[in-house]
């Protein structure tokens, strides 16, 4: 992004937080309270609010309006990390100790129950008419559902012998991409935007999510484990079914090589030089980069949906946030 753009982006972003802040400080059981807060306030990229302001100002200059929708989608995405981790056994996020590890399972799945409610309040908050509201009320309710039924998958595919890419993908729209695509759609109807900008922001988020995924993939595995947040290697002790290991279970179909990746996918206990041989292998035969390729087109063909916009900074930060999303350092 350019300077200035990181900037007001910065600015933001720090909006954004103190308004988070300001909602999870609910209740008077403190270590729930703390709970809540563990993932909010350790940071993150808050692309999902950001996107929903930026949004609402470039179709009707209506960005501050859309800080609590935002929010809320923000306080979802936690909730649903908090989850997460618990699932996964993960043990790191954003840096730190995953909430099921500072401070217990049961507590874990309280917090992001209690991070779930909070969002509902925080959406009743945006200031827009009935009609949209209830619009946006929709969108939220069926983003969540989509959002569970693509986690149900993500565990499901994990058991499988066989995974299609096409399944993936399904899972990876609705784990993941559905959430961006409901900010967009959700800033565009808080801006009083036209159908066609409402439909095409939707499209436009909901191709950005599905490359930013695939790109958090890559960077699962080839990233900084300092700059992801989690152990690199974490997604193959998992046993993720993702597009990475997919192409690389298609290309090894008949070569020898393929138990150098079997050996550890899915083994909790492969150890660390085993996880290292089977990203080697990765590597080798090209499935990282068809990868990074797959992401590099769903991110030009999200770029091109900006055109129902007038130009605009807000447009540029949207065209800018593609290229985050989809070029975040490996």
């Amino acid at each position: 992004m350019l300077m200035d753009h990181q900037q007001r982006t910065k600015e933001m972003i720090k909006e954004i937080d103190r308004a988070l802040m300001k909602y999870v400080e609910r209740g008077k059981h403190e270590k729930l309270i703390k709970a809540m807060r563990h993932y909010p306030e350790a940071g993150g990229k808050r692309m999902r609010p950001v996107m929903a302001m930026l949004v609402a100002e470039a179709v009707g200059k209506r960005g501050k309006e859309a800080l609590p929708f935002g929010c809320s989608l923000e306080l979802i995405h936690n909730f649903t990390l908090v989850h997460d981790d618990v699932i996964d056994k993960d043990p790191v996020r954003r840096g730190r100790p995953a909430v099921h590890i500072a401070f217990d399972e049961p507590t874990a799945i309280i917090a992001g129950d209690a991070l779930f409610a909070i969002a509902y309040d925080v959406l009743a908050m945006t200031d827009v008419d009935g009609e949209r509201l209830r619009r946006l009320l929709r969108a939220v309710s069926d983003t969540v559902f989509l959002v569970a039924e693509g986690q149900q998958m993500d565990v499901d595919n994990e058991d499988r012998p066989t995974v299609s890419k096409e399944e993936y993908l399904d899972m990876v729209e609705k784990k993941t991409a559905v959430l961006f695509a409901c900010a967009a759609e959700g800033g565009a109807i808080i801006g009083h935007g036209t159908e066609k900008q409402i439909t095409d922001m939707k499209e436009y988020a909901r191709l950005l999510g599905i490359g930013f995924q695939i790109w958090d993939d890559v960077l699962g595995i080839k990233g900084d484990a300092k700059k992801v947040g989690k152990p690199i290697g974490s997604d193959i002790r998992n046993g993720k079914r993702t597009l990475i290991v997919l192409d690389a279970l298609e290309r090894l179909e008949k070569d020898q090589r393929k138990h150098v990746l079997t050996d550890a996918l899915g083994n909790e206990k492969a150890t660390d030089e085993q996880v290292r041989a089977a990203i080697k292998l990765l590597e080798d035969i090209g499935s990282i980069e068809n990868a990074r390729q797959f992401a590099l087109d769903y991110a030009k063909r999200a770029k091109d949906l900006l055109s129902c916009l007038k130009d605009s900074e807000e447009k540029e930060m949207l065209r800018e946030m593609v290229d985050y999303a989809v070029g975040r350092e490996l």
